[in-house]
């Protein structure tokens, strides 16, 4: 009813982006034809289009829409650092995973911290937010933003954003899950270090940093935009002391295999106001607990997997989750089964390289 309501179309953008999301496109390339067709419909003047860890929702890459690169990294510590409305960190857990800032603050955009900071002196007004989610775990957002002159977003075009974000969502996963299982894992090769100070300058990178991260994407700035989220959270994190996400993420070669890039902050007064970022190759046990997510394991066969490629029989499982014996050879049927495996060694196989996954701890009783 509300594509009618925005006509025609809307529903045929709707369709080709259904279509579009049972494909196989690459996470920015799939996000960059969303957007080309929600835009016909629901039309915006700048757009930020970000593919997320689901572990931590820190950002893995972005298809941008004349987004200044300043812009970019404002909204960046925004979310990362600033209490304010509207965070995407909220949005995944609402019913409905669209909100507009408007919606949010009551109408009052001046309450926004990102309001009055970034989108007013950008001459931006309206923001409309999406969070591709499927279940809880996130695998992607959007931010569409208005200029001052133009109309707020229609509870129509909330409407039919909110009508993609399970296809996009599922798209996404289905896409890292693609590549999850592509064969080609980043080669062994020595970490990079970048040190960036707080306005975001590199002062030194090693040259392997130098190496792994021309294979990234730039999205439009200096750095890939994965680099500048792990920092600014670690910046966050170290400023106040509140117990935030891990400022880590991992992010997709285009040409295959994966990278981890994860963020400190410095200490001694030798490095004041410097963070560290460190890129390095994933190994396989840094995957497994994104590839169980990816298969839709549930909460509790995740637990169940996990102690089984640590070794544990069945009747320890059992005693460490508080559950039957026959509970645990029921999820294990039903781990193998979306995994696609048939014994524990082929589980194990898929699940690590190097390392197990870590221990599960046992549940209060």
């Amino acid at each position: 009813m509300t594509r009618n309501a925005l006509g025609t179309a809307a529903v045929a953008a709707h369709e080709a982006i259904v279509r579009l999301c049972a494909g196989d496109l690459p996470a920015i390339e799939l996000l960059e034809q969303v957007a080309i067709r929600v835009r016909t419909v629901v039309p915006y003047a700048t757009g930020g289009w970000l593919p997320t860890d689901p572990g931590t929702m820190l950002y893995t890459g972005a298809y941008t829409e004349d987004v200044p690169g300043e812009l970019h990294l404002d909204l960046f510590e925004n979310e990362l650092a600033d209490a304010d409305f509207a965070k995407f960190s909220e949005i995944v857990a609402l019913p409905r995973p669209v909100l507009t800032l408007g919606d949010a603050t009551d109408g009052d955009l001046t309450r926004s911290v990102r309001h009055r900071r970034i989108h007013a002196p950008a001459g931006l007004r309206s923001e409309l937010r999406a969070v591709f989610r499927t279940g809880g775990s996130c695998w992607g957002v959007a931010c569409l933003s208005r200029t001052e002159d133009a109309p707020d977003f229609s509870p129509a075009e909330v409407d039919f954003v909110a009508g993609i974000c399970e296809h996009v969502g599922h798209a996404l996963r289905t896409a890292l899950l693609l590549e999850a299982h592509d064969d080609a894992t980043a080669a062994a090769h020595a970490p990079g270090m970048v040190i960036l100070t707080d306005d975001d300058e590199i002062e030194a990178l090693t040259g392997e940093a130098e190496r792994w991260l021309a294979a990234l994407p730039r999205d439009g700035l200096e750095l890939p935009s994965v680099v500048y989220g792990v920092a600014r959270r670690a910046r966050a994190a170290a400023a106040d002391g509140a117990d935030r996400p891990p400022a880590r993420a991992r992010v997709r070669l285009p040409g295959g295999g994966w990278l981890v890039v994860h963020a400190a902050r410095l200490r001694g007064s030798s490095a004041p106001d410097r963070t560290a970022v460190v890129v390095e190759p994933a190994r396989r046990a840094e995957l497994a607990p994104l590839i169980l997510e990816l298969h839709d394991l549930t909460e509790r066969e995740r637990q169940v997997t996990q102690l089984l490629v640590s070794g544990k029989p069945i009747d320890a499982i059992a005693q460490t989750l508080w559950i039957s014996p026959h509970t645990v050879r029921d999820h294990v049927k039903a781990v193998f089964a979306k995994l696609g495996v048939s014994s524990r060694p082929e589980l194990t196989a898929m699940l690590f390289h190097e390392h197990v996954l870590p221990a599960v701890e046992a549940p209060a009783g």
